[in-house]
């Protein structure tokens, strides 16, 4: 059984002709076919981040920089 939209449960909902068991088992439907897709994008995501270069430690502040005035 195909899911309906999100766009199509919606309206079906607010015309009343979907039950609260079908819009569940919808609903259901839909994020079983989300759940691999979020995975594999989480995983591309962390490959991607670790074949960034690290980045630089930020300079250690000069001790002969002026502190801040006081207002």
């Amino acid at each position: 059984m195909a899911a309906h939209s999100i766009e199509t449960l919606l309206r079906l909902w607010a015309l009343n002709q979907l039950t609260v068991e079908q819009a569940i088992g919808q609903t259901l439907q839909i994020l079983m076919e989300l759940e691999p897709r979020v995975q594999r994008v989480e995983q591309a995501l962390a490959a991607l981040q670790a074949a960034l270069p690290k980045p630089a430690p930020p300079p250690s502040p000069s001790k002969s920089a002026t502190p801040p005035r006081k207002r």
